[in-house]
């Protein structure tokens, strides 16, 4: 029979036409894919909207393998299991499954609902297995969401805020399946984040602790600062985390990908919640949305709940917190007191410490005129005399040297002497000292690093400070103990100097007092190096130990920290930085001190000071220098103008309205090259703001002797 177009036949294929294309638009529209499995000839028909819910692009061919290679590892058994019980013919069963697929190109998980029925021949056998599957990925996700959000309120209900916080970071944790979760919050007093509420998968370390700000990179802080969610898939990439410090970090705590949000309270950052991944992650919009919604939530529970436990607390003790702050008022005011007499007394004890080295650099410089004169004379006893006399004399001149140092180190205005030093070559030296100084109930121990950095700083002050500390530890272990000093190389880098204050990072040596006392309280640690504080019983400490160590660790540019607990002893770190000089340049600078040499320059002398001129004057002329000399500013401006100097000698404090800071200044604009060498009394940091000198600026302190004024001047003229 044939076919024609208005035949029977054709009546039938195009109604069969007809009902496909109606069924291909209900399947699109309801977003339905046909699978169909041949068992037998192991093969399998996917077409694109399947091949999708596997990750496999619509032109790759599939196989049962890409099946099977494609089941979340947690649902293959079962999914394998149902789909026997399908094909088997005893059994026949309904394929009616729901579950997740990695995808093979892409490495999204999905959730995926597929039924299906087998299809057997005359003999029993499953010759075909067919059905239907649909995407649930989004119902999957709401049910999670919703479920999530259900435990989420349970958790903010926790009764503690700490307790409420580590329930969602780990509810956090296994909802968006990364390593870690967790809360920091910034003190934006020394702008450090503290990570005290930590959640991991337990394969990942937990962060926790304090670390700076800046750690983490400036460009990340900056969004953090302005209230933007912070999100990077792979911190080793990401323009937005490109500065060493933050890639540092990174690596320090095997991080790559991270999901921030911050919580702002009048403007300003004070706490982040966030996601932390080990290997890198495709963040999508909704997991972002959702995290969003996360924090929020949580942040109006915490913050709510932190004010209502707060006024419940002020309720319940008000008429206590009254007298309580009574109390402190009371405290504070005679703290007031007592500081502002200090801060007078330290004034005054500094200008009467300045004054008296000036008097003393004049009877210094007798005493090197007698010293310089004697071996001109015949001998005889009134020479002998003059030279007993000569030695008593520069020794109470060594007294008064002594006194005044302990002066301006109460005021906090002792010079300092920086030189190269060799830490473990110092305290080998004192070694004996400490241990008299320790009596016989304490042991000492020294560990020493081999190979220790120089250091740059004042040597007999830092001795000072190693017998305070020495003294101290011995006093906290009444009934005997060990105290060891230990010495090492230490290279800090972001984390690693959190609790530093102002140490800038970079290469340091660190020495290290310990003991085995009792200890310290955190109250009593933190007011450690306050001035006049003391545990001591009265008459037997000054409370000026701890203060002084403190006062000159920061004085030269180091940190001192404070490691001690009740019953756990304590531990005095000194951290100093490394020095850029070699030991070479300490013996140059050694052996030109040791042997001063002459010069002919022409040299400008200013002291207000007639004694104390002259005395320079005197030396230098007798050094072979021609010297011109000037009481003040003014008369220094004019002899600048009558000729041309090699070097400009000056007191750094002098009446009238120019200074020996703004005296250098004029005369280098007018005789560009001119040398300057400053003289004071003072230390540079004690000098008021109008004289204070720059870093590297060439001083030599009060008083002075003949060897050590002509070594300086000539090492300047050299320099």
């Amino acid at each position: 029979m044939s076919v024609t177009e208005d035949g029977p036949i054709f009546g039938e294929i195009e109604a069969l036409r007809h009902h496909e294309e109606r069924l291909r638009l209900a399947t699109d529209a309801a977003e339905i894919g046909f699978w169909d499995v041949d068992p037998i000839a192991d093969r399998l028909f996917w077409p694109p909207r399947v091949k999708a819910m596997f990750g496999i692009s619509p032109h790759v061919p599939v196989s049962m393998q890409d099946f099977d290679a494609g089941l979340h590892p947690e649902d293959r058994d079962a999914i394998l299991a149902a789909f026997a019980a399908a094909v088997d013919p005893e059994r026949r069963a309904l394929y009616d499954v729901e579950y997740r697929t990695i995808g093979k190109e892409d490495g999204v998980v999905r959730w995926v609902a597929a039924k299906g029925r087998g299809i057997f021949d005359a003999q029993g056998r499953c010759v075909r297995v067919i059905g239907t599957a649909i995407d649930i990925t989004a119902r999957k996700a709401a049910e999670a969401r919703h479920a999530f959000m259900l435990e989420l309120s349970d958790a903010l209900r926790s009764g503690s805020t700490e307790e409420a916080l580590r329930r969602v970071s780990a509810l956090m944790g296994r909802h968006f399946a990364v390593n870690r979760v967790g809360y920091g919050h910034l003190d934006p007093d020394e702008d450090v984040f503290d990570y005290t509420i930590c959640w991991t998968d337990g394969r990942t370390m937990p962060l926790v602790g304090r670390y700076p700000a800046k750690a983490f990179g400036a460009k990340i802080v900056d969004r953090l600062n302005s209230g933007e969610t912070v999100v990077v898939e792979d911190l080793f990439r990401d323009p937005l985390s490109d500065e060493s410090w933050t890639r540092e970090t990174a690596a320090k705590v095997d991080t790559r990908a991270i999901l921030v949000v911050p919580f702002l309270r009048a403007g300003r950052l004070r706490t982040i919640v966030y996601l932390n991944n080990t290997p890198p992650r495709r963040w999508t919009a909704d997991e972002i949305s959702f995290m969003q919604e996360v924090a929020e939530r949580t942040r109006q529970v915490i913050e709510r709940s932190e004010a209502e436990a707060k006024l419940q607390a002020l309720n319940a003790t008000l008429e206590a917190r009254v007298d309580e702050r009574t109390a402190e008022l009371r405290a504070a005011e005679e703290a007031l007191r007592q500081a502002l007499k200090m801060e007078a007394i330290g004034r005054l004890t500094g200008g009467v410490a300045h004054d008296f080295n000036n008097l003393l650099t004049i009877v210094t410089g007798g005493l090197d005129m007698i010293r310089r004169q004697l071996p001109k004379l015949p001998p005889s006893p009134a020479t002998a005399r003059i030279e007993r006399a000569r030695d008593m004399a520069l020794e109470g001149v060594r007294r008064a040297t002594m006194l005044t140092n302990r002066l301006l180190a109460f005021s906090r205005q002792q010079p300092l002497s920086p030189e190269v030093v060799d830490a473990n070559a110092l305290v080998a030296g004192i070694v004996e000292l400490l241990r008299r100084t320790l009596g016989e109930t304490v042991a000492l121990e020294t560990l020493l690093a081999e190979d220790l950095w120089q250091i740059e700083a004042d040597a007999n002050q830092l001795e000072n400070a190693l017998v305070n500390l020495t003294v101290n530890a011995r006093d906290a272990m009444p009934e005997g103990g060990k105290v060891t000093i230990t010495t090492a190389n230490v290279d800090l880098a972001g984390p690693d100097i959190a609790g530093l204050a102002d140490l800038e990072p970079g290469q340091h040596v660190m020495i290290a007092v310990t003991d085995t006392g009792g200890g310290m309280d955190e109250r009593t640690r933190e007011r450690a190096f306050e001035p006049f504080f003391t545990t001591k019983d009265v008459g037997k400490g000054t409370g000026l130990g701890l203060s002084q160590v403190y006062g000159f660790v920061r004085q030269s540019a180091g940190h001192v920290k404070i490691e001690s607990a009740l019953g756990r002893g304590t531990t005095v770190r000194i951290y100093l930085k490394r020095s850029s000089r070699g030991t070479a340049a300490c013996a140059a600078e050694t052996a030109s001190a040791a042997d001063p040499a002459s010069g002919h320059e022409r040299i400008l002398v200013v002291e207000d000071d007639d004694a104390l001129r002259e005395y320079s004057v005197d030396i230098l002329k007798e050094l072979g220098y021609d010297v011109v000399q000037a009481a003040h500013a003014a008369e220094a401006l004019q002899r600048l103008d009558s000729g041309v100097f090699d070097l400009l000698f000056t007191d750094v404090v002098m009446p009238g309205g120019m200074n020996g800071r703004q005296l250098a200044d004029e005369a280098q604009r007018r005789q560009p090259g001119l040398k300057v060498l400053f003289t004071t009394g003072y230390s540079r940091d004690a000098l008021a703001p109008d004289n204070r000198l720059d870093p590297g600026t060439q001083l030599i302190s009060k008083p002075f002797a003949y060897d050590e004024l002509a070594a300086k001047v000539r090492a300047v003229l050299e320099s």
